[in-house]
């Protein structure tokens, strides 16, 4: 469908008005109606001061309307593709599914695409094998929304860590799934793949981890850290990998400590220690009140050390 004129939003509305509302000229923008007349669209009135679509107007409209009604959004300028869906010019009930699945598919423009496999989605009519063909787009954003219904084994090759996190919060992935991730060129994917692991894989899942890993996955599993973990992957690490490692040190040796004062992370160490210092003054403040030989102050350290 070819058009002479340059369709915006607002030429769009205007146009469309005089599908139901031609009455409400008074409201319309002088330069779309001038725009619509140079194309020849629509033609004024001076009896009546007022406008009416020509018969080239009448047959573009029916064109328009007709186009959104069957869903074959792809053969329109992009504009209107676009005003499709930001105005909902579609009857929720009733969509032509077939036909925008193809739009889903196959439309040149991804923002489009995307667009189609959002509304389908959100009345529920993105169907799996739709979703499938989806999983392949080129665009993370499409893929993104496929990931809600398509087979898993679809994306054990992704990408882009957003669309891995939105499989896994809409499927129940098995190790076979955390197997290709954690071979991922993409720290991210990774790193999500590292933390659906269960505690009695961490050792494996460890060194399976490149070690620009260890600390983004300590960040969010801090228990577990270990002496062995955090020394193999400082080395490795750079100075934000260092600051996260030292938030999460376990049963350091003064050495590897005093080693760790000299690099990026002193600072990050530093108010590690000085929290430290104030965590032990208040105990030792508190625990006042106990004797020395106290059975409860025993009771309640051993609770806090299994609470951590």
């Amino acid at each position: 469908m070819s058009d002479n004129i340059n369709w915006n939003e607002t030429a769009i509305c205007d146009f469309l008005r005089f599908e139901h509302k031609p009455e409400l000229q008074a409201a319309y923008d002088d330069r779309n109606l001038t725009k619509l007349a140079n194309a020849g669209l629509v033609q004024r009135n001076e009896e009546r001061h007022t406008w009416t679509l020509t018969q080239k107007g009448e047959k573009k409209l029916a064109d328009i309307r007709q186009h959104f009604n069957s869903g074959k959004l792809s053969e329109l300028p992009l504009t209107l593709r676009h005003y499709y869906f930001d105005w909902s010019e579609y009857d929720s009930k009733n969509l032509p599914v077939n036909a925008l699945y193809q739009v889903a598919m196959q439309d040149k423009s991804a923002e489009i695409r995307r667009k189609t496999a959002e509304l389908l989605d959100k009345y529920d009519k993105l169907d799996k094998e739709t979703s499938n063909a989806l999983s392949h787009d080129k665009d993370w954003e499409v893929r993104y929304v496929a990931a809600k219904k398509a087979d898993v084994h679809n994306f054990f090759k992704e990408d882009d860590v957003r669309v891995v996190k939105n499989v896994i919060g809409n499927h129940d992935v098995d190790k076979d799934c955390l197997s290709h991730w954690l071979k991922s060129p993409y720290g991210g994917i990774r790193v999500q793949a590292a933390l659906l692991s269960d505690d009695s894989e961490v050792d494996e899942v460890f060194e399976r981890l490149e070690p620009e890993d260890v600390a983004r996955v300590l960040g969010a599993k801090p228990r577990w850290a270990t002496r062995e973990i955090i020394m193999k992957a400082w080395g490795a690490a750079d100075g934000w990998e260092r600051r996260e490692l030292v938030e999460n040190m376990r049963d350091m040796p003064d050495s590897f400590i005093n080693q760790a004062f000299k690099g990026e992370a002193r600072w990050t160490l530093r108010l590690r220690m000085e929290d430290y210092r104030k965590a032990v003054r208040q105990v030792l403040e508190l625990g006042a009140m106990f004797s020395e030989d106290s059975e409860i102050r025993r009771k309640i350290w051993e609770r806090a050390k299994r609470e951590i």
